[in-house]
């Protein structure tokens, strides 16, 4: 099979295309012919060795996918051979044409889901239910404000939230990431780099503040953010996209009765299956009743992975990028 192979941490330029041998499924394991394969910020930084899971060189990046199983190991029960199936590692190992992996790690595939909003599924719209609904209380009429709005996550956010009734402040940096934003539902939109986030969010609340904060960006973004937020927010830490991890200054959480709140979602992908599971039947059902569309920015062959991690560093990316095998 051809497989994305990172033989040394650095630039994603150093990534090459090579053949390896078909992986045979372990006793427990489901072997799944891959679809789409979703390209993450956790890619570009593990690839980079900057991130907190190193896997041992030579490997294969690729945290997020969708597809088919064509082979079951030894004592593997409520899967079949032509089941639809996506998952996610922290450990990587997607930008391939075939992967093993566990069978209680890979779930269904939700009816209607378009490949290019399957490949990032999980680790996008899963972070966003855990996030806001499970870690955050969301509640219908509440007010979100998402920052790195024009992203993969931060589309999948904005989805989730208005399926849950709440009003969405989208924050995003270019025209294109606006306008993104825009048609994937969010009800009012911030150009950070031209207007205060903290005064346009006090506008547009009438002075209350966002109840939750998703927010994928961290450094100044999240500083700016923390100042617009109304009383018992909850502040959900998704991501650090800008590079900086920031600060809390815990007498602001103590003056509005705020909560920061961590959003770890694909740790629990890799640890408790059981939930992850729930997550993924919450959002089939959300899916169900309103469908969620496809956010891909454009979708990469193999040899091209490289250069999708790369453009992600440069945050050249509108929504979601997708690799296909």
């Amino acid at each position: 099979m051809r497989a994305v192979i990172c033989h040394a941490f650095g630039p994603p330029e150093a990534l090459v295309v090579e053949e390896r041998p078909m992986p045979e499924p372990a006793p427990g394991q489901v072997r799944v012919k891959v679809e789409a394969a979703g390209v993450d910020f956790a890619d570009m930084l593990m690839v980079a060795g900057r991130y907190q899971v190193k896997p041992p060189t030579p490997f294969i990046p690729g945290s997020e996918f969708c597809g088919v199983i064509d082979a079951l190991g030894e004592g593997v029960a409520g899967w079949s051979v032509g089941d639809r199936v996506l998952s996610a590692a922290v450990d990587g190992g997607f930008f391939a044409e075939y992967a093993c992996l566990p069978a209680e790690r890979v779930f269904a595939w939700p009816a209607g889901l378009a490949a290019g909003v399957a490949a990032g599924f999980l680790l996008g719209h899963g972070t966003a239910w855990f996030g806001l609904i499970a870690r955050g209380g969301l509640k219908s009429g509440e007010t979100v404000l998402v920052t790195g709005a024009g992203g993969g996550v931060g589309i999948a956010a904005i989805e989730v939230a208005k399926r849950a009734g709440a009003r969405v402040i989208a924050a995003a940096g270019a025209p294109d990431k606006i306008a993104l934003a825009r048609r994937h539902g969010a009800d009012e939109v911030i150009d950070y780099r031209n207007e205060s986030l903290r005064d346009r969010v006090k506008a547009l609340t009438e002075g209350r503040g966002f109840d939750i904060l998703f927010d994928t960006v961290g450094g100044d973004m999240f500083d700016e953010a923390l100042r617009a937020g109304g009383a018992y927010a909850r502040l959900l830490v998704v991501g650090f996209a800008s590079g900086r991890i920031p600060e809390v200054p815990t007498n602001r959480l103590l003056l509005k009765n705020m909560s920061a709140v961590g959003v770890g979602f694909g740790a629990m992908v890799a640890t408790s299956p059981g939930e992850t599971r729930e997550v993924v039947e919450a959002l089939a059902a959300m899916h169900a009743k309103t469908p969620f569309e496809s956010a891909a920015a454009h979708e990469l062959s193999l040899d091209q992975a490289g250069e999708a991690l790369a453009r992600l560093a440069r945050r050249e990316v509108v929504g979601k990028l997708i690799v296909r095998p």
